[in-house]
Parts: structure tokens; C-alpha cells; sequence
């Protein structure tokens, strides 16, 4: 019976234990046992003996179940956590009172300033460490690498077979992370004159660059999609990614930026009881004659996300109407699911798309909606990049639907995905097939439905301008 229990979540845990169920209870403490013992370890210190551990958390637990028995926290391993360190204060209080004697060189230590100072830090230092596991696991991994085992950022690198920059992104966000369980306000810049100037030299080009894309002779690699489904930022802390959108003119043959987009995850929050990050968005636009769909008068100012073990979760978006008005959607809202929704963070890799004689694509029936298919180079101007193509198509797709078509480069990060309309999906009543409107654009035939490339949305990265990731 236990060991069914344990791939349930914490909160389904919680609520059977609410129930009385024992067996729920049990699969929480082997979940949580070891990392809850290390904790009262680093808490204890010098106290730290091994039978006072071993009571510690024996009331830990204890206090767990009297306290989870009447009631359902939002964060049930930050709760435990907390339980720990109540219990650790507890205990170091009531050593303090029973310590009466101190030998001569314990009490010269406490006397003295720098020796004061020395135990005051080694009390930060462990607060910090015992913030770590508030840290998302790649960026945990990355810190107690770097401040615990003394390695430099190379050899992490070399150990998780990733680029220096991808650990140094890591360890500045664990930081983030720690400041932030901490309650400590992380610290910003204040430089307008420099921000400025990136900002006028950090312009994408007005027109495309020209995209070039080559299929290589290599299988595709498992992906682990952390990004809000095709807006490429993680909803993690302080992820912060600017990417542009392009749209075609002149039937196709050229292509002219029509909005920019700034988005940075600035703080956690909790939406409806969920745990998730808060993302700032800035859009521009920018006035083009020529393209087919009009820019929307509402401004995406906001959006909150989560992942999870499986799934990269919109949870709401706020935007901000012509007329002042601001409006917020959120995951409990009818249509919400249909317009944002979740997406599967670890994409399947397969033979999913087949080509055909006549040029076409034919799909396998059993393909999944979000699938990889193949690794290609991805030229954008003078860069070239190495990318996993993704597609997104739905299940029982028609000419009046979307099929995106994304390239993700080795992080796991989106480098550019372009989305083809079907040849049916009219953007203005009365209007001719979309085919007829961009007869330069283009074309994507699957199972023998057209669909013709109406945007692209291309990463900081791919342009060459700073992204802030």
C-alpha cells in the first residue's frame, strides 16, 4: 500500500493524512527524512551529536503529524522545514540555559570581537546553506558545488557537460533564490546612463535577418521545455529573456519587426494556493504598413507560471486594455485552459513527421500534440546555432488551425519558432485563404493540408542584440 503512494504529490499526501491515513504519512517521512536530519545537523553545529538529531527529528515528525492531521499547508516540504528549525531553536535555547560553565578559551572566543564576529558569520552561513533547499535543483546543484565543494566554474561545467555561461546563469539565479527565501532584496544596478545605451544599441533589425535552416545527420536528444510555452521565458527567479516578433509584407517576400517583447521573472508569488513566479512583460510595437492581422490595442503586462515535475504551467495573464482597463485571466477562468493551458515539459523524440514524393509531410497517427523530430543548424544573418526542431500540431488538425515549428538550442532554450496558419484560417471575414494573401510565403503540407508561414518570433540570442539571460 505504501509503496503505490509513492509517486503522489505532497498535497495528495496531505490530504490523505488529513483523512487519518498512516500510510500517507509514512511515504512523507521517507520522502523527507534524510534532507530534514541534514538540516537539524547544519542547525545544531557543534550540538550537532547524533542521538540529539536523531530526537530532533523524531519531534519533528511528530509535530508533523499532529499538525498535518487538522491542517493542508500550501508548501508542505517548506512547512516541515520550518517545523526543523523550530524544534533546533528550541533545543539550542535550552542548551544555552544548561551551559553554565565555559572553559577559559571558549570564553576568550566569545569576548572578543573578531571571534564574535567569526560565530556570527558561521550563523549566516548557515542560514544560507539551509536556503539552498528552497533552490530549484539545477541551480542547488550548481551552488553547493561552487560554495560547498570548492569547485571552479569550469569543472562544474565539465561535470554537467553544459557551457561556463549556463553555470554562471545557474549560480546567479540559486543566488536570487536564496536572497529571496532569506528575505533579503536582491541588488540592482543603478546606472541610467548605461541602461540607456544598451537599450539604443540593443534595437533588433527592423528587417528579418535572413534564416537559413539544414538538417543535419543526427538523431534528436531528449528536451527538458522549462519555457511558458512559446514565450521563452522559465518561470523561474529572475529569468530574463527578449525575443521579437516578425511579420510578413508584401505578400510574403519581406519580413519587418512589428513588436518587441521584454519579460523577466521578478518575484515568487501564490496564485489560488499555487506556488509560481511573477513575470513583468514590456511590449513595443511598432507601426508597419502591409501586414495582415492588425496590432492588438491590450498590452500583456504580467504573467504568472510554475513547473512542475512533468509540466511548464500558465497560471494567469493580466493585460492592459486600450482604455486604462486592466484585466486579469487566471487558470480558474472558463476558455483559459484552451488559450494557455499547460504543455509537457520533456518533449518526445521520434520519427513523428515522414516526408512524401510529392514534397509533402506525413504524420504518424500515433504522434504525440508537442514532439522533436530532428537536430538542425539554424543560420540567422551570421549565426549559426545547433537546434533540436520541436513541432506542435493538434491531434485531429484542420486548415483552420496552427502548427508551430520550433528550433531549441542545447539549454533547452527556444531560439526561434515560427507559426504556420492553416490555409482556412482567415484573418478578417470576407477575406481570401490565407495562401492567396502571402503567395511568396512559405508553405507547410501535412497529410495535405497547407499551411502557409505566417510569423516568426526570434530570440535576443539569434539577433546578436542582449537577451539578460
Amino acid at each position: 500500500m505504501v509503496e503505490m503512494m509513492d509517486n503522489l504529490p505532497d498535497d495528495e499526501l496531505t490530504e490523505r493524512i488529513n483523512r487519518g491515513e498512516q500510510q500517507a504519512f509514512v511515504v512523507l517521512v521517507r520522502r523527507y527524512e534524510r534532507s530534514l536530519a541534514a538540516l537539524i545537523g547544519r542547525r545544531l553545529g557543534a550540538s550537532g551529536r547524533v542521538d540529539a538529531v536523531e530526537d530532533l527529528l523524531q519531534e519533528t515528525f511528530v509535530q508533523a503529524w499532529r499538525g498535518l492531521a487538522s491542517q493542508s499547508p500550501r508548501n508542505v516540504r517548506g512547512w516541515l522545514y520550518q517545523v526543523a528549525r523550530n524544534r533546533c531553536s528550541d533545543f539550542l535555547r535550552s542548551s544555552a540555559r544548561r551551559e553554565l560553565a565555559v572553559d577559559d578559551e571558549s570564553l576568550a572566543v566569545m569576548v572578543n570581537r573578531i571571534g564574535a564576529t567569526d560565530a556570527r558569520r558561521r550563523r549566516v552561513a548557515a542560514e544560507v546553506v539551509e536556503a539552498f533547499d528552497a533552490v530549484p535543483a539545477r541551480e542547488r546543484q550548481a551552488l553547493e558545488s561552487f560554495y560547498l565543494d570548492g569547485f571552479s566554474i569550469a569543472e562544474i561545467a565539465a561535470r554537467h557537460r553544459c557551457a561556463p555561461g549556463t553555470i554562471k546563469r545557474r549560480l546567479s539565479h540559486g543566488r536570487d533564490w536564496v536572497r529571496a527565501e532569506l528575505g533579503i532584496a536582491p541588488t540592482r544596478r543603478k546606472s541610467a546612463m548605461s541602461e540607456d545605451s544598451q537599450a539604443e544599441v540593443a534595437r533588433f533589425p527592423a528587417a528579418r535577418p535572413v534564416i537559413v535552416v539544414d538538417r543535419l545527420p543526427r538523431k534528436a536528444m531528449p528536451i527538458d521545455l522549462r519555457e511558458l510555452t512559446w514565450w521563452f521565458v522559465v518561470p523561474e527567479l529572475h529569468d530574463q529573456v527578449r525575443w521579437a516578433e516578425y511579420q510578413p509584407i508584401q505578400g510574403g517576400s519581406t519580413w519587418r519587426l512589428t513588436e518587441t517583447t521584454s519579460m523577466r521573472a521578478v518575484r515568487p508569488a501564490v496564485l489560488h494556493d499555487r506556488r509560481c513566479v511573477e513575470v513583468e512583460v514590456d511590449e513595443t510595437r511598432e507601426a508597419v504598413d502591409g501586414v495582415l492581422i492588425p496590432t492588438p490595442t491590450d498590452r500583456h503586462t504580467k504573467v504568472w507560471g510554475r513547473l512542475t515535475d512533468t509540466e511548464v504551467e500558465w497560471l494567469a495573464v493580466e493585460r492592459l486594455a486600450g482604455d486604462g482597463t486592466r484585466k486579469l485571466d487566471t487558470f480558474l477562468d472558463d476558455g483559459f485552459e484552451l488559450d494557455w493551458g499547460a504543455c509537457p515539459r520533456h518533449v518526445e523524440v521520434g520519427d513523428w513527421l515522414m516526408q512524401e514524393p510529392n514534397g509533402g509531410l506525413k504524420r504518424q497517427p500515433d504522434s504525440p500534440v508537442v514532439f522533436a523530430d530532428g537536430v538542425f543548424a539554424v543560420q540567422v544573418g551570421g549565426r549559426t546555432i545547433t537546434c533540436t526542431r520541436v513541432v506542435e500540431m493538434e491531434k485531429e488538425a484542420t486548415e483552420l488551425d496552427v502548427v508551430i515549428v520550433a528550433y531549441v538550442d542545447g539549454g533547452g532554450r527556444t531560439i526561434l519558432f515560427r507559426r504556420y496558419d492553416g490555409d482556412r484560417r482567415i484573418p478578417h471575414d470576407g477575406s481570401p485563404p490565407r495562401g492567396d494573401l502571402l503567395p511568396r510565403a512559405d508553405r507547410l503540407v501535412i497529410d495535405g493540408m497547407t499551411f502557409v508561414h505566417s510569423y516568426d518570433y526570434l530570440a535576443a540570442e539569434a539577433c546578436g542584440v542582449p537577451s539578460g539571460r
